[in-house]
């Protein structure tokens, strides 16, 4: 019996196996088919939509391209204008300074020659003072001489 059981094993690997790997590679190859037409579909599929996204993406980045193209004209035409405008005011604001500066060169020559002039009658003034006060003193002379 112990003969009989290690043979059959044997007998089964030998005549058996063969046969059910034939048939499960049969049934395996036909199933594999299957799945590589699946997978051809898939990839077919795949492969239209990605060069759709492709095509719209590209479309979408000329677009923004040529609307950043349109923002950088504009943003240089106006950095444009508000450099003239900033120039010219700047030019005008020199030109205020400068004429304030003449004009208060102006008011101190002015007030300069006020200052000699008043420096110039100070000597007089003093002068009249004295001659009011000796005036005030010849008329009290002349008031108790009468």
């Amino acid at each position: 019996m112990a003969k009989a059981a290690t043979k059959v094993p044997s007998w089964i690997s030998k005549i058996l196996l063969p046969e059910i790997k034939s048939i499960v590679k049969e049934e395996i190859s036909s199933e594999v088919k299957v799945l590589d037409a699946r997978i051809s579909a898939l990839d077919s599929k795949l492969e239209e939509r990605t060069k759709s996204l492709d095509s719209k993406l590209e479309e979408r980045f000329k677009a923004l391209d040529s609307k950043i193209v349109a923002l950088d004209s504009k943003l240089d035409e106006k950095t444009k204008s508000l450099d003239s405008k900033l120039e010219e005011r700047t030019k005008t604001l020199e030109n205020e300074i400068s004429s304030l500066r003449n004009e208060m060169l102006s008011l101190r020559n002015e007030m300069n020659a006020r200052f000699d002039s008043i420096e110039k009658r100070l000597p007089l003034i003093e002068r009249l003072a004295q001659i009011e006060s000796r005036l005030e003193r010849l008329e009290k002379q002349a008031e108790l001489g009468k």
